[in-house]
C-alpha cells in the first residue's frame, strides 16, 4: 500500500468518514467544521449580502459544508421537523401551482423563474445549525434570522400539546377571527394533512401560520382562486423547520432584490438599509413600512441587539399549559 499516492488516501478517508457517519459518529476531518458544543457566538457568522447578490449565491450544499455544527440544541423539542426534509418534486409542484394576481404584475419573472424553484429545505441539523443553512444560502445575517424566528415562535418549530393541538406562537399563529366561507376552504384543506385544528379552534377556524418563523399558509382568495385557498406551503412548513427557513430566506432576497413589485412598485428607490428595514416588516405585516411594520422592525433589531438565545433563562422557557391541553410535552 502506497501511502504516498493521494488519491489512495483520499479513498480511505472518504471510506472512514462513511463507516463512522453510519455508526453516529462525528468526524472532524481538514476544511470541514468539527461539532463543537455551544451556542453561535454573539456576532453570527455572516451578514446580509446587498441587493444584486443573487446570481452568486451558495447552493444547498455549499452551505451544508459552511454551517458551523454544534451539539448545542436549545429547542430539543425540535428534533423530529428538525430532521425532516420535504420531498423536493411536490414542494416544487405546491410552490408552482400558486395563483398569479391576473389583475396587475405582482412579482418580477425572477420569482418563479429562479427564486421558488431555489426553495428545498434539503437540510437538517440542530435548529440553528437550520439557521446557519438558510441564512447562507439566501445571503442573510444569521442573526436578523435567528431575531425573526425568535420573533416569530421563541424558535418553537411544533410545539405541540399531547392533544396534538399546536402552541400558539410556538409553531402556530394568525387564527381566523371569525369563520368565513374562505376559513372553510382553508381550515378543510389543512384537514388532509393530518390534523383538524377545527377540533381545537371551532369549526372554520384555524391557524394561518406555521414554523418557527411564521410562514404563513392562508391565501386570500381575493388575490387568486386556489384550492383550499393556501400558498403552497402547507405541510412542508409545518413539518420541516429547514423548508420554513428556506422559504423566509426566499422571501427576502426576492424582497431585499425588488422582485416582489406588489409590496413596493417596479421602482423602490430605498436602497442599503431602508430596503432591509423594509422587507423585514414585510414578512410580518405584509405591507411595505407601515406601523405595523415598522413597529416589528424595532423588535427584531431590539432582539439583534440583545441576542437572547444566548441567554440561560431563554433556553429553558416555561410551558405554556392549558387547564384543558394539559402542558406541551406532557405523555
Amino acid at each position: 500500500m502506497n501511502w504516498s499516492d493521494s488519491r489512495l488516501r483520499k479513498r480511505l478517508v472518504r471510506g472512514i468518514v462513511v463507516v463512522l457517519t453510519l455508526a453516529g459518529v462525528w468526524v472532524a476531518l481538514p476544511g470541514m467544521h468539527g461539532r463543537g458544543s455551544g451556542p453561535p457566538p454573539a456576532d453570527g457568522y455572516w451578514q446580509t449580502l446587498p441587493t444584486a447578490s443573487w446570481s452568486k449565491l451558495p447552493g444547498d450544499a455549499a452551505c451544508a459544508a459552511k454551517v458551523h455544527r454544534s451539539e448545542w440544541e436549545p429547542r430539543p423539542g425540535n428534533q423530529e421537523p428538525n430532521q425532516t426534509m420535504p420531498p423536493e418534486l411536490a414542494v416544487h409542484a405546491s410552490l408552482a401551482a400558486r395563483p398569479h394576481d391576473p389583475r396587475a404584475e405582482a412579482y418580477d419573472s425572477q420569482w418563479d423563474k429562479w427564486l421558488l424553484p431555489r426553495v428545498t429545505g434539503h437540510h437538517t441539523g440542530t435548529t440553528d445549525e437550520n439557521i446557519q443553512w438558510a441564512a447562507c444560502k439566501w445571503g442573510l445575517a444569521d442573526n436578523l434570522v435567528r431575531a425573526v424566528a425568535n420573533a416569530e415562535s421563541t424558535w418553537y418549530q411544533k410545539d405541540l400539546y399531547p392533544t396534538g393541538a399546536c402552541v400558539e406562537k410556538r409553531g402556530c399563529g394568525d387564527l381566523f377571527p371569525k369563520a368565513t366561507p374562505a376559513s372553510k376552504e382553508f381550515c378543510n384543506g389543512l384537514k388532509i394533512h393530518g390534523y383538524d385544528y377545527q377540533r381545537d379552534y371551532g369549526t372554520d377556524r384555524c391557524p394561518k401560520t406555521f414554523s418557527i418563523i411564521g410562514v404563513m399558509s392562508y391565501q386570500d382568495p381575493a388575490w387568486g382562486e386556489v384550492p383550499e385557498n393556501q400558498n403552497g406551503t402547507f405541510p412542508f412548513n409545518r413539518d420541516s423547520t429547514a423548508f420554513a427557513l428556506d422559504y423566509y430566506g426566499a422571501f427576502m432576497r426576492g424582497c431585499l432584490e425588488g422582485w416582489a413589485w406588489w409590496l413596493s412598485g417596479k421602482d423602490v428607490a430605498a436602497a442599503g438599509t431602508e430596503r432591509l428595514d423594509g422587507c423585514i416588516g414585510a414578512w410580518y405585516a405584509g405591507a411595505w413600512r407601515t406601523k405595523p411594520a415598522q413597529d416589528y422592525v424595532v423588535t427584531v433589531k431590539k432582539f439583534m441587539a440583545e441576542r437572547p438565545w444566548l441567554d440561560r433563562a431563554w433556553a429553558s422557557p416555561s410551558p405554556f399549559c392549558s387547564w384543558l391541553r394539559h402542558c406541551p410535552g406532557e405523555g
